[in-house]
């Protein structure tokens, strides 16, 4: 006895989570902020990196932690992308309208990939 309408449900689902994965890489592809830009943004490390070692590189690049995110590896600072890239992170951001929780998440893959494929 089969269920045909679960493997609709599940297809379905798989799809739209497909969609927007695919959605989502490509607005962090668009937020990567320039070197030289500076304000408020997103700064994401690699996954693992103690809150305090990245506490300890935005104060280093001379950047003003403003909040933290519940990974320990996600922080909104005020600062300069340069510096911040230099002193250990994967990228800087734009402030961007979704939480920074799920952006820091899609980030992290979205610069492995740049680093993987010369983006």
């Amino acid at each position: 006895m089969g269920y045909p309408g679960h493997r609709f449900a599940l297809g379905l689902f798989a799809g739209v989570i497909f969609v927007w994965l695919a959605v989502m890489m490509v607005v962090m592809r668009h937020s990567v902020l320039p070197p030289e830009a500076t304000g408020t943004m997103m700064v994401v490390f690699e996954p693992g990196t103690a809150p305090d070692a990245a506490f300890a590189a935005i104060t280093r690049a001379g950047a003003k932690p403003i909040r933290d995110t519940s990974f320990g590896f996600i922080w909104v600072v005020d600062g300069e992308a340069g510096k911040l890239v230099k002193e250990g992170a994967l990228g800087a951001y734009r402030d961007l309208p979704i939480s920074p929780i799920v952006s820091g998440c899609v980030a992290v893959v979205d610069a492995k990939a740049a680093d993987a494929f010369g983006l």
